[in-house]
């Protein structure tokens, strides 16, 4: 089975370089649907990866894979890198 991750290209190809097997780059809600339904569609993806950025674009689609009795591929959302705080005084 495989592992696939839906997320921004940083988390993207940091999953990559650990050896994840597939890596769909999301920042629309478009790409974000079009990846989740190719991974749902394939039998050999076991588990998906999502950030949590990524799961506010498609929480509906997400919502439905979790309600399917199959239990695969198992769905889980993952934290995202936090966006750099800004600096007071600048």
């Amino acid at each position: 089975m495989k592992v696939a991750v839906l997320a921004s290209r940083r988390i993207a190809q940091g999953f990559l370089l650990g050896g994840i097997h597939e890596a769909f780059i999301c920042e629309t809600e478009e790409e974000a649907k079009n990846a989740f339904k190719h991974c749902m569609d394939q039998q050999d993806i076991g588990i998906v990866l999502i950030s949590r950025i990524v799961s506010e674009l498609i929480p509906g689609s997400i919502q439905e894979a979790k309600k399917s009795p199959c239990m695969i591929p198992v769905i889980s959302i993952i934290p995202d890198v936090p966006k750099p705080r800004e600096v007071c005084g600048e």
